[in-house]
């Protein structure tokens, strides 16, 4: 029976271990594990191998670093090295590998054909070489008999000549096992000429890729085949392989007999053969990765071209849903004002139109929120500010929705102020859509609980006492002045509902934009599944975090985490606008925009609240009628027919007598682009459809008190 080679496979990681194991498993072989460089070590003291597979990237000592011991040892310099590895692919990596003593450098995933194609070349080498040993020992023993007595001699010469022939006949089996492992190689292999670098041998994947036979092949040069673009870039490649004795090419291109392009990949090294140099270039077929890679990157620019027109879209879709918002918005205002005369039917249908253009225009801005977001256009205009502020200002928002759904909303917060350092309309915006989400799923009649409180924690830096001082003596002996303080402080306010609860499949995904429970005919919330989205951006975005607690059928609850403000940080001077209903004498108005409900409804708004008003609908007629009218104030429209509104801001900038003018734009846009257009244009204000009147209104009494 004859004796298993020992192959020795070494890597860090006994997955990749058993994944050779797999491969290789041949009963000719016995492989030998070893999961770092040192074990190695002591493995090849104790045994001998015919082959090494070891992997360049280990702890510890390094691949190349374990070669050059190992070829650093007369007893394991000639064991042949197969550096595997996913990381050093460029070619000076290479290069170090071959020097470290590496016969072959393969790059993981290893094509597992390709692997033991060249495994049972070096088996069968390592065992051609046992035999010549043992056939030499054999001679030596046949010499020794022979000095010993000139009978035995004769003897042995008599059937020297038949053992030599025999041992012959072995070799050439052996040389015969390595041919048919280089014609069934599954890549291009070719044999070339040291000096002239013309092919000298072939196998058969190479005449069957191009087309050209193996008589066709010999005498060419690489660039006959298409490899480099003339004979002197040929002839310059062959230089090089001469002096460095490696090169490797990626992409580059053959040509067929037929004309056909393949894309390959190439990797050439010099050896010695029978006492001369020969060149072997190995050449692998990558036309269809290519292809691959190509509609990967075709992909990638469809994908991003999609996303852009995506946010288009949102941004379009916002302004077009926000335009018959506004005249359904002013119409409510206008009911507003009758109240005291409206029967109780009409009371309960102007609440209804009240509450549904409320949560009509909370989705529009949901999704150009959205667009911002995932575009990385926030920007958060900080304030100190009072949690408590944010907390009130949000319950009043939900309060309708509270209210319609009768649920009682316990409010719970701490009797010392707590300070941010934060956009209090964001945050603001992350307590609206976290009382609102508990408020829809939560059956008529529950209860919502928001809780704040004070997460304390310590406030002095790492390695420092009470003082500030470092308590390492040796630091403590350099320190010259107090070191930093770390606020760790956090408020913790948590929204928490007896409602439906959340399903725990759900519940790792909850936070993920689009992302909604499942409905049925007799629950549907609806919603856009973008409001625990924002959440989670908004609070990330302030420093903070957020997480979902919830068992389906017993409840939600949601904790925001946020850093608090340090005590030191001054509080914001921003002065508090007291609302008023009403200016101190009426303004000349004029109302622009192309949709006629618009018009009319703000004319009506206005004219209740006693302002003069005028009218029109597109950008040239709006700068005749202000040259006519001669306005203390415009609500223009931006994207009107004939001149958009922009055009005409500048227009009536340009006329001296009309700069008395003030510009406020009434537009679907709401984006901080589309501000700073019209702050550039020469807006004084920017709202966005559709607005709130108390907004409109103080500013009109500013510009009252101003003209007064």
């Amino acid at each position: 029976m004859e004796v298993p080679i020992n192959i020795l496979i070494v890597d860090d990681e006994p997955k990749n271990l058993t994944v050779l194991e797999t491969v290789l498993d041949d009963p000719s072989y016995r492989l030998v594990r070893a999961e770092s460089a040192d074990q190695a070590l002591l493995t090849l003291v104790v045994e001998e191998f015919a082959l090494l597979i070891l992997d360049i990237r280990m702890p510890g000592m390094t691949g190349f670093e374990l070669a050059e011991m190992i070829k650093d040892r007369k007893k394991t310099a000639q064991v042949p090295i197969i550096f595997l590895t996913a990381y050093y692919n460029e070619d000076q990596h290479i290069l170090t590998g071959y020097e470290s003593g590496a016969v072959d450098y393969l790059q993981k995933p290893v094509n597992a054909a390709i692997l033991r194609s060249k495994v049972a070349v070096f088996a069968e080498l390592h065992r051609k070489n046992r035999e010549c040993g043992m056939a030499n020992r054999a001679l030596l023993a046949e010499v020794t008999e022979r000095r010993r007595t000139q009978e035995q001699l004769r003897e042995l010469n008599e059937t020297l000549e038949q053992r030599v022939t025999e041992r012959t006949d072995a070799l050439r089996d052996s040389e015969m096992r390595y041919r048919r492992l280089f014609e069934a190689a599954q890549d291009g292999v070719l044999i070339l000429a040291f000096d002239s670098g013309k092919v000298v041998d072939v196998n058969p994947f190479m005449t069957k890729l191009l087309g050209y036979s193996r008589d066709e092949f010999l005498g060419m040069e690489l660039w006959n085949l298409g490899l480099f673009g003339d004979q002197s870039a040929n002839e310059a490649a062959v230089r090089e392989l001469q002096e460095q004795g490696y090169l490797r090419y990626e992409h580059l291109p053959l040509k067929s007999k037929a004309g056909r392009r393949v894309e390959v990949e190439v990797v050439a090294n010099t050896y010695q053969e029978d006492h001369h140099s020969v060149i072997q270039c190995n050449i692998r077929d990558i036309t269809e990765r290519s292809l691959l890679q190509k509609e990967l990157e075709e992909q990638a620019t469809e994908l991003s071209d999609l996303h852009r027109r995506k946010d288009e879209f949102l941004a379009m879709l916002s302004h077009e849903l926000r335009s018959p918002l506004a005249p359904i918005s002013n119409a409510v205002q206008l009911l507003n004002l009758q109240q005291g005369s409206e029967s109780r039917i009409q009371q309960q249908a102007r609440n209804i139109i009240e509450r549904q253009v409320r949560q009509l225009q909370h989705l529009v801005d949901g999704l150009l929120e959205v667009s911002r977001i995932t575009t990385g256009r926030v920007q958060l205009r900080r304030e100190r500010v009072a949690v408590s502020d944010i907390v009130n200002s949000a319950e009043e928002t939900v309060r309708p929705l509270i209210k319609q759904r009768r649920h009682e909303l316990t409010i719970s917060l701490p009797p010392e102020p707590i300070w941010l350092s934060a956009d209090a309309a964001r945050l603001e915006q992350v307590l609206v859509n976290l009382l609102n989400n508990a408020a829809k799923y939560t059956e008529e009649g529950g209860h919502v609980w928001l809780t704040v409180e004070l997460e304390a924690g310590e406030t002095k830096g790492q390695g420092v006492d009470e003082t500030g001082r470092p308590t390492d003596k040796h630091t403590a002996s350099q320190w010259t002045a107090p070191c930093p303080l770390v606020p760790l402080s956090q408020v913790l306010i948590r929204v928490r509902d007896d409602g439906v609860g959340i399903d725990s499949a759900l519940l790792p995904r909850i936070f993920d934009l689009f992302t909604q429970a499942e409905r049925s005919l007799d629950r549907s919330q609806g919603g856009l599944g973008i409001g625990l989205a924002l959440v989670q951006r908004m609070t990330e975005l302030h420093g903070g975090t957020v997480q979902a607690i919830s068992t389906l059928g017993a409840g939600s609850e949601f904790v925001v985490r946020l850093p608090v403000a340090p005590s030191d940080e001054r509080q914001s001077q921003t002065p508090v606008l007291e609302i008023s209903q009403s200016t101190t004498r009426p303004l000349r108005v004029l109302v622009v925009d192309d949709n006629v409900d618009t018009v009319l409804s703000f004319s009506m708004l206005l004219e209740a609240h006693g302002h003069e008003v005028r009218t029109a609908h597109d950008g040239l007629v709006a700068v005749q009628a202000a040259l006519e009218y001669r306005p203390d104030i415009m609500l223009l429209d931006i994207g009107l027919p004939g001149l958009n509104g922009y055009q005409v801001a500048k227009r009536i900038g340009q006329e001296p007598s009309l700069k008395h003018i003030v510009l406020v734009a009434l537009t679907g846009y709401g984006q901080d682009s589309d501000r700073q257009t019209s702050l550039e244009a020469g807006f004084n204000h920017h709202l966005v459809k559709p607005a709130v009147l108390e907004q409109l209104l103080q500013i009109m009494a500013t510009v009252a008190e101003q003209v007064t």
